[in-house]
Parts: C-alpha cells; structure tokens; sequence
C-alpha cells in the first residue's frame, strides 16, 4: 500500500492538473481581493474595501469547504479506473481495500495542502490591498476552517467513494449531490411536517451550515461545534464502511 501511495503522489506532482487547479484556486483567492480593492480605489466611499470584508466573505460560506473537497477528489480521480492504474495495482496484490484507504489518505494531504496556500495567498492579498478595518480575524476564518473539517472529510470520503463506484465522472457528481445536498434539503422540506425529519435534517452539514448559520457563527457555539463533529464522524465512518462492503465486490 505505502509503494501505491508514493506512486499516487508522483503521479500527481507530475500532473499538469495539479498545478492548474492550484493556480485556479490561487487566483480566485487573489481575483475577491483584487477586486474589492479596485472598486474601493475607484470609489474611495465604498465600505467594503475591508478586511473585515473579505473574511467575512469566506465566514459566509462555511459549506465552500465541503463542496472544494469533492472537486478536488474529482479533479485527482476522475477517469482513474480507465488508465489501468487500478488494474495494475490490484495486479501487484493491493486489495481493492488498500487501494481506497491509499486514495483517501492522498486525497486528504492534496486536499488540506490546497487548502492551506489558497488561504495563505487569500490572507496575504487581503493584508497587503485592503483597509485594516472591522472586526473579523483571520482566526476567526481559521477557527471556522477548523469546525467544518469533519464535514469536509466526510465529503472527500464520499467523492472518492462515488468515482471509484463509476466510470463516468458526471455519475459520480450526480451521486455525491444526491447523497450531500438533495436528502438534507429533502429532509429538511418533509421536517415542516414530521419532527423526526426536522431533527435528523437539522444535524446534517449542508442545513446547519447554511448562511443563516454562518451569521450566527455556529462554529464558535456549543451545540455548532458538536453538530460539526458528531455529523462529519458519522459520515465519514458511513460512507468509509459503504466503500469497504461495496468496492471489495466490485470488479476493476
């Protein structure tokens, strides 16, 4: 398996993709706050020219973190089953199992390295063009980051889970969007009349991360923090198991 996951690591540091994805999320960091502080220089009255602003901005969507997971697992993984790789390694004697465990780890790496430049170059720009003005921090950013990463886990899990299930990469989206955005909002809408739904719904990621939520900060509460616990163990432990029963089945 160690032998599977150093190849995995060389393949995509020698990948072009890695490297365009990492300029795409680079540059969209820089893009928010070149862009407010460009429109702040044009307008010099504009109040949003800020810090404070451009970390609200990320403290607003605490969900961005679940959905980058998934695109990055897919960005790695689509199309793996096509190039032989699997074939070869199970070929090499790594269990189907092993082969899961291995993406999920390089995943995860890829993924929090991603992460933690984006966010450097997103603090960094924000310091060095905008008003240092309000009252968000970059730890505030950070501590949020922090809470959603169970969550964010439990995606990566299920996105390596749904491309490793098909060979069709928009299938596996299809999947992952069925399985982490369509049944909480389903279940949210039947909560309206059946409580249990209303409890179940209101303990998954993409209902109790929506803006509303995220104005109240529930990542710096009590009952936040265990939701952003208690929800990405579980999912994560789920759809691991899920993988486990279903890929050791499953013919490469």
């Amino acid at each position: 398996m160690l032998n599977y996951i150093k190849s995995e690591f060389y393949r995509i540091f020698h990948s072009l993709s890695t490297y365009v994805t990492l300029g795409i999320f680079v540059g969209l960091a820089l893009l928010i706050n070149c862009g407010l502080a460009i429109f702040a220089a044009i307008n010099p009255g504009w109040g949003y020219g800020l810090k404070a602003f451009s970390r609200n901005f990320l403290l607003q969507l605490p969900s961005l973190y679940v959905y980058a997971a998934a695109i990055l697992v897919y960005i790695l993984y689509e199309g793996i089953g096509k190039n032989g790789s699997l074939k070869n390694a199970v070929a090499f004697g790594v269990s189907r199992e092993k082969i899961m465990l291995s993406q999920l780890i390089v995943s995860l790496i890829f993924c929090l390295g991603i992460m933690l430049v984006t966010l450097g170059v997103y603090f960094a720009s924000a310091y060095a063009l905008l008003r240092h003005e309000g009252i968000f921090s970059s730890a505030d950013v950070m501590q949020q980051a922090l809470a959603v990463l169970p969550s964010a886990v439990a995606s990566l899990v299920l996105a390596v889970l749904c491309v490793d299930l098909t060979d069709r990469g928009v299938i596996g989206i299809l999947i992952w969007l069925a399985v982490f955005v369509l049944v909480p909002y389903v279940c949210q809408w039947i909560g309206y009349q059946v409580d249990f739904f209303a409890k179940a719904a209101s303990w998954m990621p993409m209902n109790f991360m929506d803006m509303m939520n995220a104005t109240e900060a529930f990542w710096q509460t009590k009952d936040g923090i265990i939701k952003c616990l208690v929800s990405g163990a579980a999912g994560t432990a789920i759809f691991a198991l899920a993988g486990w029963l279903v890929l050791r089945r499953k013919e490469i």
